[in-house]
């Protein structure tokens, strides 16, 4: 329940005042205001900024709120009203543009959205690289959220094969309008203070399995929309299931669990120095994080202030995924190291060198037991949006998440952490406690050194593709036996202004080429997608390659990275 520059306690019940009033103002802009076209563009109407700006100054407890809903009344690819459909070389393609004058980013709810074999959605916002590509691999059910696209205009572009157009459904019912700057569109003022700790800086040195377990998220709930931390878990059967720990505060129902949206992998890929003007300075390419949508609720309690969540799809293999350990002993850390995304933007290190003590939320030492508290960190702090992030032990284990407290830039105030000894055993029942799902066969197991995927590699050095030219990116797989599986995942991201111009081709250590993408997909941007290849005639150690064929001239772009799942 962190708030910016927070120095009073966190009072729940003003955040649940705050949404109220967040529902009564969408449904204000429903009755009065309506959306209105302009040209061949939707202009949704304004929220009152000024009165959301003022809740948020008022507000002392709660998510980082930086959205509030406006509903479209199901705008649909069926009703005629709304976009055109055209031909695009082999694809049908509807396309469609939506203006919410003022947002710094904006977000979409679609009630029913299918994309059948082939097809695709292309979020595309104003500004180079400001896009979003949704493949039917990221769908997990008809309802879908989407992650932000920078900006107040947003154009959106449907492509199917000609003989799947029926086969598709698209059907939106609100966007979200981002008025508090997120990621690398933040206002100077909302920037992340400086004195954070870049996770590329010498204190994130061998921490870099847990800090690939750390993603943050945006939720909706009651109009509004919000940003907090999570992390993957491991459990002790060492499967893959997406398991994410992050605050009860944050979110415990299933209808805001639908919502979630998770970046991975927002971080400077270098340190820059915590106090300096360049601390907290936007990001290039953050647009193209891993992103992922939707999530079940497993199990909550707020004694503990857990949430634990199953994330509807499988995490992308790019965001080289980590299944961050734990310890449920309640052995008290004597020390303890935070990673979060404060605010909601790039990831961050904070460091406390002494031991943490129990104590109740808010509470002093020996007040209680449900909590960690951190005195003082040594090293960076925590802000607004760090809420759910993971505290870990001397020992690089996980023992909770955070709650909140008063700690800020310039001063030396507490923390406090839900212990993940309590929330083990929870409220007693599978829906209030974390020993069912990661401990599901009752190994009784107190610690866990977490895990990555086995049989994961991943190449994530640039290549350029150029025109009308061939380029390879090479990965040494190692380390198993026999031949490669029947389902070997392949998964790409290029980044590329023209993706029909591209042949993409795995190539297996003993010459077998598989063609994954064909000059398909006409004139969209980039290329983002898993592959699953019947590769069990090579063997799997070795050498393999990644293809890239430009057929055209006027377009370029790069391999960003590719992986393979054995």
């Amino acid at each position: 329940m962190k708030k910016l520059l927070q120095r009073a306690p966190l009072v729940l019940a003003l955040w649940t005042a705050c949404v109220a009033g967040a529902g009564a103002q969408e449904a204000q802009l429903q009755a009065s205001e309506g959306a209105f076209a302009l040209g061949a563009a939707l202009v949704l109407p304004t929220p009152d900024l000024a009165k959301f700006k003022m809740e948020d100054a008022k507000a002392v407890g709660g998510p980082y709120r930086y959205g509030v809903s406006i509903p479209v009344a199901d705008l649909s690819i069926n009703d005629k009203s709304y976009g055109e459909w055209s031909d695009d070389g082999g694809m049908a393609l509807w396309s469609f543009e939506l203006v919410s004058p003022a947002a710094k980013s904006l977000d979409f709810h679609f009630d029913k959205l299918v994309l059948p074999a082939g097809a695709s959605l292309t979020l595309r916002g104003e500004g180079e690289g400001n896009l979003r590509v949704i493949y039917p691999d990221q769908l997990s059910g008809e309802s879908f959220w989407s992650p932000y696209i920078l900006g107040e205009r947003v154009n959106l572009e449907l492509r199917v094969p000609k003989g799947q157009r029926k086969a598709a459904a698209l059907q939106l019912a609100s966007v979200t309008h981002g008025y508090r700057g997120l990621f690398e569109n933040a206002e100077l003022g909302q920037k992340s203070g400086s004195c954070n700790v870049d996770a590329a800086c010498s204190a994130g040195n061998g921490w870099h399995d847990q800090m690939s377990s750390v993603g943050h998220y945006t939720a909706s709930s009651g109009g509004s929309s919000f940003v907090c931390t999570g992390q993957l878990v491991a459990n002790t059967s060492g499967t893959a299931v997406p398991y994410f720990l992050t605050a009860n505060h944050c979110l415990s129902t299933q209808t805001v669990a639908s919502s979630v949206v998770v970046y991975w992998n927002y971080q400077s890929a270098n340190c820059r120095a915590p106090g300096s003007a360049s601390s907290g300075t936007s990001l290039p390419r953050s647009i193209a994080s891993h992103t992922q949508s939707g999530s079940t609720l497993r199990a909550t309690n707020a004694a503990s202030d857990f949430t634990l969540l199953q994330l509807s799809t499988s995490v992308p293999v790019g965001a080289s995924p980590f299944f961050s350990g734990w310890d449920r002993s309640g052995t008290a850390p004597t020390s303890a190291r935070g990673i979060h995304h404060p605010a909601g933007h790039e990831k961050r290190f904070s460091t406390d060198n002494n031991a943490l003590t129990t104590a109740s939320y808010l509470g002093n030492t020996g007040s209680g037991t449900t909590h960690w508290r951190v005195g003082n960190w040594e090293g960076g702090t925590t802000e607004g949006g760090s809420s759910g992030s993971g505290i870990w032990d001397q020992n690089r284990r996980l023992v909770g998440q955070l709650h909140g407290g008063y700690a800020a830039c310039g001063n030396t105030q507490p923390d406090w952490y839900g212990r993940f000894s309590v929330s083990w055993t929870g409220g007693g029942t599978s829906a209030t406690r974390l020993s069912n799902w990661l401990d599901p066969t009752g190994t009784g197991a107190t610690t866990s050194n977490g895990y990555r995927l086995a049989g994961f590699f991943q190449n994530a050095a640039d290549v350029n593709i150029t025109d009308n030219a061939t380029v390879e990116s090479s990965l040494s797989v190692t380390g198993r036996s026999g031949n490669a599986p029947t389902t070997l995942r392949v998964n790409v991201r290029l980044m590329h202004t023209y993706v029909g111009d591209m042949k993409v081709d795995l190539v297996a250590p003993n010459g077998s080429i598989f063609t994954l993408h064909n000059r398909t997909g006409a004139g969209a941007d980039n290329l983002y997608q898993t592959y699953s290849v019947n590769a069990s005639a090579s063997v799997a150690n070795g050498t393999w390659r990644l293809r890239v064929n430009d057929n055209a001239t006027g377009d370029t772009g790069f391999i960003d990275v590719w992986s393979l799942q054995f």
